[in-house]
Formats: structure tokens, sequence, C-alpha cells
């Protein structure tokens, strides 16, 4: 008899949530095999395993969670007697409740439960309209191709409020007290994910012990553009290069030049990281994951562009592992697709800088030293960085770089 474990997706991954099980007991796998889907503090994903045999017992059931290194199934020899238990009491955790539902909507659970497969989303969008027995077809997705997400589901519960029970294996071991303050009357609570949960703190950590300030800039994105429309002429649209391929490449070599903004805070002082590894902020369903693209220095632009589409590829369809999202050491967030013009980000611990990236617009400007006015695509960065590790006149020069390199695009494909 062999264990399958709770797998470490992430350096600071604790615990998995078990979304559900591929594998049933009493099913053959194969080592490398996927047999369940976890869910991390950053990603949805389908976990494999380590050894080969039949699925003799399932310890961690669908709803439960597990820290890592902690058994969730064992395997036995073929034709061993199988069993099938419910999560024991250290594996589940307590988690908060609705109260009862009326008899009438166990029906309503069963139908979500059979009418919700084949459907065209994303795994937390199902797990959230089968526990509040939601029919997915009845829901129009927003996402890509009309993929259901997230924010979809949680709208049809505020019309829908009333989740249906959960199983008894991740129902409170004991009392759980509701901490201040309670949902207002006739409002609805959606629990946090465990990504948001660890957003949630990390930010809030980076917050309080990060001293933030911000410097920003204006770059005139004319000559990027222009480079930009001839590389991409003679390219199929899924091999193009996009603006923010370039300001990250930009980034990379800045950063090159900018060790103290490639740092980290640690106690024993200001630690510079050997590899510029440049992480790129993705929306998905359940909030926001940052990929790494690796050596980003040292990649061509066309590199960048290309492991880049692959990461967030990755990122959508919920395939990213611990080593697409561990090692990174600044991180670019864009909001210029939505039409956002300025925000200020705050820093991914342990990174000590993130760029804040807006939309391009055409912007009235003077030429020159003329009084000449014309239209230029302006864009707007804003550098947040930890005055720890770097101050003002560092943070200034360091974007002045980025701008150099941008307004003067073919000075990084030499």
């Amino acid at each position: 008899m062999a264990d399958i474990t709770m797998p470490k997706m992430g350096f600071d991954m604790t615990e998995g949530l078990i979304v559900r099980w591929l594998k049933k007991v009493g099913d053959h796998v194969n080592k490398g095999e996927a047999i369940a889907e976890i869910e991390t503090d950053k990603v949805t994903i389908e976990i494999e395993t380590f050894v080969a045999g039949t699925i003799s017992e399932i310890v961690a059931e669908a709803g439960s969670r597990t820290p890592v290194g902690g058994v969730i199934a064992r395997t036995g020899e073929a034709g061993a007697a199988v069993t099938s238990k419910p999560a024991a009491a250290p594996v589940a955790v307590a988690v908060a409740t609705p109260a009862p539902v009326a008899a009438a909507a166990t029906p309503r659970a069963a139908v979500a439960t059979t009418s919700n497969t084949g459907l065209k989303a994303s795994p937390i969008a199902k797990r959230m309209a089968s526990e509040h027995g939601l029919n997915l077809g009845d829901i129009q997705g927003t996402g890509p191709s009309g993929r259901i997400v997230r924010d979809d589901v949680a709208a049809a519960i505020a019309g829908n409020p009333t989740p249906v029970a959960r199983p008894a294996a991740v129902a409170p071991a004991a009392p759980v007290v509701a901490p201040p303050p309670t949902a207002a009357a006739g409002a609805t609570v959606v629990p946090l994910t465990s990504m948001r949960r660890t957003i949630t703190r990390r930010l809030t950590q980076s917050w309080q012990s990060a001293p933030h300030f911000y410097v920003s800039m204006d770059i005139d994105m004319g000559a990027t553009l222009e480079l930009r429309k001839q590389i991409n002429a003679p390219l199929a649209k899924d091999q193009q290069v996009s603006i923010n391929d370039i300001i990250v490449k930009a980034c990379g070599v800045a950063l090159a030049q900018f060790p103290y903004l490639n740092a980290s805070y640690v106690e024993e002082g200001i630690q510079l990281n050997p590899n510029v590894n440049v992480s790129i902020a993705v929306a998905i369903d359940s909030g926001l994951v940052a990929p790494v693209i690796t050596n980003t220095d040292s990649r061509s632009l066309g590199g960048v562009a290309r492991e880049a589409k692959r990461l967030i590829a990755l990122a959508r369809d919920g395939k990213l592992g611990a080593e697409n999202l561990s090692g990174g050491t600044f991180t670019v967030s864009n909001l210029g697709m939505y039409g956002v013009t300025t925000f200020d980000a705050i820093i991914t611990p342990p990174q000590c800088a993130i760029l804040a990236v807006g939309a391009v617009r055409r912007t009235p400007v003077f030429k020159g030293d003329s009084n000449e006015v014309v239209a230029a695509n302006i864009c707007s960065i804003t550098l947040s960085a930890d005055h720890r590790i770097t101050d003002g006149a560092e943070a200034a020069r360091f974007v002045a770089e980025i701008k150099r390199l941008i307004e003067n695009p073919l000075t990084m494909l030499i």
C-alpha cells in the first residue's frame, strides 16, 4: 500500500482544497496520471499521482482541505480490498455553512450536478454553481467565447442566494463563531477562495510592512507602435508581439542595470537576486496570478512574447504549475486593456517593486521646444517601490531608463 499526498505547488503553499476527484475507489491509476483537481492559493489545477496501483481509500473527500504532505488517498495492489472513508478529523477543516435549506432544495442540487457537466465554465464557476444549486445552462457567460466565469455565477447567486447543503465531510466539527461584522439583511456573502484569501493576506502584509512610494512618468509610444506594426505584419495573430511584451522586455533590460530594483528585503539585509525574472499579472476567474518569465533580460523580444502567451494560456486554463509561479523578482501589471490610464499597484512580496501600466492614449503635446501642438500616443507608467531598499532618485532613474528603451525600441533588438 502506498500513500498519495498533497503536493507542494508553491513555496508559500501550506494546504490545498480538494475540488473534485477524477478517480474513485477501485480505479487503477498509472504513475503521472491526473487523479484530482485541487485549489491552492494561486490556481485550480489537476494533480498527478507519483505511484501506480489501485485506489484503495479516499482519505480527503471533495470539499476538504489537506496540509501539504498530508495523505489524500491510498493505493493497494490490484484485487486488494478497497474502502472509501470520510476524511479524518485533522484533514478537513471547519467551514462555516449557511442555515439548512428546505427539503425542496434537494432536487435542485441533483439537477445542477447532472446538468453542469460538459458546459463551458471555469472549475470555480462549476463548483460555486453546484454549491448553490444553480444550473449553469441558465447562466449567461461573459468570459472568452461565452465561458461562464466566477463573476457570472456570483451575479446569479445574488438572485438565488440560498446554497444547498454541503457534504458532511466539510461540516464544522465544532460550533463556528461568525466574525463581526455580520452581513446586512438580504446581502449575499460569497465565500473567499483559497486564492482570494492568500491575496488578502499577502498584500495586506505588503502594505503594512513595506513603505511604498511611487514614481510616475509618461512615455511616447510612437516608435514602439511603429516597430510593433512592422514586426507583426508577416506574423499570424497568435504569434504577434504585444505592447505588454515590449514593456516587459524593457523592464528586464533595465533591471539588469538597476539591481536594487530586482532585490528583496530579508532580515540580514538586502538580497540582490542573481536572475531577472519578471512576473506578469494575469486576471483569471478567481483573482489574479502572476506567472514568471525567467531570465527576461537575456531573452529576445520574440522569446518574451512566446513565453508570455504560453503562460497566459496556462493561467486561463488553470494549468499553471509551481515552476511557473515561483522565483519572480519584479512584476508588471497592465490595466491598459480596460481603458485605465493610471493606477498605483501594491508590491508583491518578497519583491521590492511593481510597474503599473496604463492605456496608450492619443494626447495633444508640444512638439519639441516649439509652440506647435501635435498628436502623440502616450502611455503612463507608475513604479511602486519599497523605500527600505531603494529611494526616489534611483527609482526615477530606473523609470527613465524604461522610458528611454521604449521610446528607442530598436536598442532592445540589438
